[in-house]
């Protein structure tokens, strides 16, 4: 599992081969991630396809939505890998995966992990309009990485304190594409 005390650590994933950058990201989402991974990025070879591989507890809500679009941006690929989970600002993030034709890429297993939840800190924040402006934020991020409204539907109902975990059947009916690590083949794409 992913180490929660430190931001994102960035390293070559085992797939990593002459056409494909693989990069798996793990820890917590903090500011900065976005530079570390540019600068990650800048120091490989050049291939064709970037994958992030993400397990992830969360994190900075901003920093998840940012990511997310800086994967949209320059069309890399996002999975969560078998036995990985990937959760709040992480699946925000994993929400950006993009092709190499500008189109959703997104990856799932049947044995790792997607979960949403509301975001924290509302008691502490001073009024509704600063709540409305973040929900506000978060669907606008939504329309731009044209991520399943359901799942940011989903996210806000589920209290803060508890996740939604994605189910393999939603996965595939919210047009996430599903690994089996039964069969060696996507289930759904």
């Amino acid at each position: 599992m992913a180490n929660s005390t430190s931001a994102l650590e960035y390293a070559q994933h085992a797939n990593t081969n002459k056409n494909l950058t693989a990069i798996l990201a793990t820890g917590e989402i903090k500011i900065g991630d976005i530079e570390k991974l540019s600068a990650y990025l800048r120091a490989q070879p050049y291939r064709k396809t970037v994958a992030v591989y993400l397990a992830s507890p969360g994190g900075n809500l901003y920093e998840g939505m940012k990511l997310g679009l800086y994967f949209r941006e320059n069309r890399i690929k996002t999975i969560v890998e078998g036995g990985e989970d990937c959760a709040s600002a992480c699946a925000l993030a994993f929400l950006g995966g993009t092709d190499n034709n500008g189109q959703p890429w997104r990856s799932s297993s049947t044995n790792s992990r997607l979960g949403f939840h509301a975001f924290r800190g509302i008691e502490k924040m001073a009024n509704a309009d600063h709540v409305q402006k973040i929900v506000a934020d978060m669907l606008r991020y939504g329309k731009v990485v044209d991520a399943p409204i359901d799942l940011l539907i989903q996210g806000f109902a589920t209290p803060s304190e508890s996740i939604f975990w994605v189910s393999s059947a939603d996965v595939c009916a919210l047009k996430i594409k599903l690994w089996s690590n039964d069969t060696k083949r996507f289930v759904c794409n």
